[in-house]
């Protein structure tokens, strides 16, 4: 009788340990020419079959990646950004990428941490939209040797230290739609080939000395639908290369002479939706190449006689909704421009 207990112990000993080898086991799925295991939410390994450009990783409701999940994986574009709560990251989780060009995380609830993404040296392309990221540690972002398209749009950032984003090549930086109200001078110096920065849909009020320092390559720049209310004669001096400044849906309520001396390449200019009230001789001096400004829907009660006479290329003024019927163009001039008062 002992001898049948012990016999019966033994293999029910033998089936729970069959039964519990089987519920870790993860759970695979082949996807295109890649091999995906997962489990508990944890992605666990990913091995390749035949090479494609893309992978593809989304539905499967992942919460972290474990370091060196990826074996060995050529892919050069990896998206992550559709149905994954991913919140666990270690910089191992993207090693065994080498190839890797453009990595998508949005819509995930990825915190930035330092070196997070260093293993990815051949990165052109982040994208990190809508993850609630709060804050940008330093060197979150170290070791992305070649990324020239950075997305930090939609998100929860209400700072820009000075040390965010040091020793980049980016061409293209999106932060818009955050909650930023404070940027430390400098806090772009290190990002010396930047073409293009989008600051708009923030809470920025006030815009320190110094904060464009370094973007001599800066081209286009949106800071609209901010909160700033003045903008001083120092603050866009170091945009020599500027061609386009959206400046509008703020509450500027004045401009200083010369406020944009320095901007001698500029094209478009767009300060409409603001609460400027009067145009003084020399607001405008030294946008010799500017083709359009919009001022519509200001309070503007005043225009200076000449205080357009800076503009030798200028084709469009948008100047409505203001309390202004018409303009004398001869007077203001504006002799060869078209004025536009809807």
């Amino acid at each position: 009788m002992s001898r049948f207990l012990l016999l019966f112990s033994q293999v029910a000993l033998f089936l729970s340990a069959r039964a519990s080898s089987k519920v870790k086991e993860p759970t695979c799925r082949i996807i295109d020419g890649y091999n995906i295991c997962h489990y508990k939410g944890v992605l666990v390994e990913v091995t390749q079959r035949r090479f494609e450009d893309r992978l593809d990783i989304n539905d499967l409701n992942l919460l972290a990646i474990r370091e060196d999940a990826f074996k060995n994986v050529t892919a050069t574009h990896l998206y992550l950004n559709q149905g994954n709560r991913i919140s666990v990251l270690k910089r191992g989780s993207f090693r065994g990428l080498p190839n890797l060009e453009r990595l998508h995380l949005d819509d995930n609830v990825v915190p930035l941490s330092e070196h997070l993404f260093a293993e990815l040296g051949h990165l052109q392309s982040l994208s990190l939209i809508f993850n609630r990221i709060n804050s940008i540690p330093k060197d979150s972002f170290a070791g992305l040797s070649s990324l020239m398209w950075l997305y930090l749009g939609h998100n929860d950032i209400e700072a820009i230290e000075a040390e965010s984003f040091p020793n980049l090549e980016l061409l293209y930086l999106w932060l818009n739609n955050n909650k930023i109200t404070r940027i430390a001078p400098g806090s772009f110096a290190g990002l010396t080939e930047l073409n293009r920065l989008h600051l708009d849909y923030n809470r920025l009020v006030d815009l320190p000395n110094g904060v464009f320092r370094g973007l001599n390559k800066l081209e286009v720049l949106y800071l609209n639908d901010n909160r700033i209310t003045s903008i001083s004669r120092t603050l866009l001096r170091d945009l020599v290369g500027l061609k386009s400044l959206f400046l509008q849906h703020n509450e500027i309520s004045a401009l200083e002479p010369e406020t944009f001396r320095e901007l001698s390449q500029l094209e478009l200019l767009r300060l409409n939706g603001n609460k400027l009230s009067h145009i003084v001789v020399g607001t405008f001096t030294g946008l010799s190449n500017l083709e359009e400004i919009r001022l519509s829907d200001n309070n503007i009660q005043t225009v200076d006689n000449g205080a357009f006479v800076d503009f030798v290329k200028l084709r469009y003024l948008y100047f409505g909704g203001n309390n202004f019927t018409e303009i004398d163009k001869e007077v203001s001039g504006l002799s060869d421009v078209m004025v536009i008062m809807r």
